[in-house]
C-alpha cells in the first residue's frame, strides 16, 4: 500500500498544527488567547499518510484519540529520541520544542481526535487560578516540559472521553452557538484534565497487564448490549476477577464503577438517538437500557442539565430555523 508523504518546514507556536490540519483535515478554533482547539473527524484514509515536521516554540499539546491510529517519532536537537503510538481510547501530553519528527497516520479507520493546544505562559496563568493541589501538579508538569522536550501517553479515562465525544458530536448548527459550545467544552476538558492530575499515579502502576486487558474486555462486553448487559458478578467471572477488584480497576482506569460507566454510555446512546432519530423519549429510554422513561429523564437532566424531551424539541427547532 502506497504511503502519502509530506514534509513541513520549520514552524513555531501553533503553525505546525495548522500544517497538519491541511493534510489530515483538522478544523481549528481559537478558544482564548493562547488556547486553540483542533478537531479531526473524518472518514478512513485510503492510504497511510506520513508527514515530517520541525518545531521551535510549539504549544503544550493534549491530544485525545477516540478512533484511528498515529505512530510518532521525535528527535530532539540533543539527539534524544522518543517514539510512540496514539490509538483509540488513548491520549498524550507533549511539549516538543527544538525537535523534528515524523507522524504516520494509518489507513482504514475513521479519524476522530481532538487536540487542546495551550501556550506555556497561558498554562502558567491558568494554573494560578486553580486549587492548590491541581496547581502544584500542573506547575510541576509545566516545569518538566519547559526544561526539555516532553512526550507521554496515557489510557483515556472516562471523564475526558465523555467531553471529547461531546466535542466531536457537537450538534450545534448555528455557527455562533457552535463557537460558544466548543469554548465551554474545551475549558471543561482542561478542567477535567487538571482534576485527573491530582490523582496519585502509584496505584495505577500496580495494575497488572492482564488486569488492564480485563477492564477493556468488560468495557467491550458492556458496549455490545447496553440494554441487557451481564451482571457484575458474571462480568467479573468472565475475566477471572472478583467483582470488588473489577470495580476498583474501573475506578482507577475509567474513574467510575462498572455500572457507573454503563450509565454514562446509556446516556450517550440516548443523547445520540434523540439527535439522530424521530423516536419518542419512551422508545429511546427502553432501547438504551433505562427501566422507565422517567428514569432516563432524571438521569439525562442530571448529566446534561435539560430534560430529554426539551432537548429534542429545541434541537429540532434549531434545525428548522436553519
Amino acid at each position: 500500500m502506497e504511503t502519502q508523504h509530506w514534509q513541513s518546514p520549520a514552524r513555531s507556536e501553533y503553525q505546525w498544527m495548522a500544517e497538519k490540519k491541511e493534510n489530515l483535515i483538522w478544523d481549528e478554533y481559537q478558544i482564548r488567547p493562547g488556547i486553540k482547539l483542533a478537531v479531526q473527524n473524518v472518514p478512513p484514509l485510503g492510504t497511510p499518510l506520513c508527514f515530517d515536521y520541525e518545531t521551535s516554540n510549539p504549544p503544550i499539546q493534549f491530544l485525545y484519540c477516540l478512533s484511528g491510529s498515529t505512530r510518532i517519532r521525535i528527535v530532539h536537537n540533543d539527539g534524544t529520541k522518543v517514539s510512540g503510538r496514539i490509538a483509540s481510547k488513548q491520549y498524550s501530553i507533549s511539549y516538543v520544542p527544538d525537535t523534528r519528527g515524523t507522524c504516520v497516520t494509518e489507513a482504514g479507520c475513521p479519524l476522530r481526535s481532538i487536540a487542546l493546544l495551550i501556550a506555556p505562559n497561558t498554562l502558567h496563568q491558568l494554573t494560578r487560578q486553580t486549587e492548590a493541589s491541581s496547581a502544584e501538579q500542573v506547575r510541576n508538569l509545566v516545569a518538566e516540559m519547559t526544561k526539555a522536550f516532553f512526550y507521554r501517553e496515557f489510557t483515556l479515562p472516562l471523564p475526558l472521553e465523555i467531553t471529547v465525544r461531546q466535542i466531536l458530536d457537537c450538534p450545534m448548527l448555528n455557527r455562533g452557538l457552535k463557537k460558544v459550545f466548543l469554548e465551554y467544552k474545551a475549558m471543561e476538558l482542561f478542567y477535567n484534565q487538571l482534576s485527573l492530575l491530582d490523582l496519585s499515579g502509584e496505584e495505577c502502576k500496580k495494575i497488572a497487564a492482564f488486569e488492564l486487558e480485563a477492564v477493556q474486555r468488560v468495557h467491550d462486553l458492556l458496549m455490545r448490549d447496553l440494554a441487557s448487559p451481564p451482571s457484575l458478578l458474571c462480568l467479573a467471572k468472565k475475566v477471572g476477577l472478583t467483582h470488588t477488584r473489577l470495580n476498583k480497576l474501573f475506578r482507577l482506569v475509567h474513574h467510575d464503577t462498572v455500572f457507573g460507566v454503563l450509565r454514562t454510555r446509556r446516556l450517550e446512546c440516548a443523547k445520540k438517538m434523540l439527535e439522530d432519530t424521530r423516536k419518542s423519549v419512551s422508545e429511546v429510554a427502553y432501547e438504551c437500557g433505562f427501566a422507565t422513561p422517567s428514569h432516563l429523564s432524571r438521569a439525562f437532566l442530571d448529566q446534561y442539565g435539560i430534560q430529554p424531551k426539551r432537548y429534542q424539541t429545541e434541537l429540532n427547532s434549531a434545525e428548522t430555523a436553519v
